[in-house]
């Protein structure tokens, strides 16, 4: 019989998609279960997370501030970020607010492992995504991209 998926295996995954291969740290299990436990997210819960997945980076609020992750160049850094972070945080739909929030990529590096524990909190916790984050947003996607698809 195989072992309920967990926490640590969720923040394990997210940072080896990042290509951290590492077992989680203490700080980012309690930091990633204290997010999980909030009731709602705000941009100053996801600053507190990014300040201990990837220390010293911010929100792209300077201009000049930007990033680009491979092909994906996100909006320019400036003061509009907040706005269009807070027009993310008010998406409902995880996949929908997922996809928005890595589109923006609000900060100058852990908007990865920020979106995923976005992603996991508006599921509502690692009981209810416990089949793991890349397997279960998979098939979010293929859903997506259905809906789409019988709209056009």
């Amino acid at each position: 019989m195989s072992r309920p998926f967990s926490l640590e295996d969720f923040v394990r995954e997210s940072n080896r998609i990042e290509g951290i291969h590492r077992d989680p740290s203490r700080r980012e299990m309690d930091a990633t279960a204290a997010f999980l436990s909030l009731p709602d997210i705000t941009q100053q819960n996801l600053t507190m997370l990014v300040s201990v997945y990837a220390p010293g980076h911010v929100v792209r609020i300077k201009p000049n501030l930007n990033v680009r992750v491979g092909n994906h160049i996100a909006p320019r850094g400036g003061p509009e970020i907040l706005n269009a972070l807070n027009d993310v945080l008010a998406i409902r739909q995880p996949y929908e607010q997922h996809v928005a929030y890595e589109v923006l990529h609000p900060f100058t590096d852990g908007n990865g492992r920020s979106g995923r524990a976005l992603w996991l909190w508006r599921m509502g916790g690692i009981d209810y995504a416990p089949l793991g984050f890349l397997h279960h947003f998979y098939y979010q996607t293929l859903d997506h991209v259905g809906r789409q698809e019988r709209e056009t």
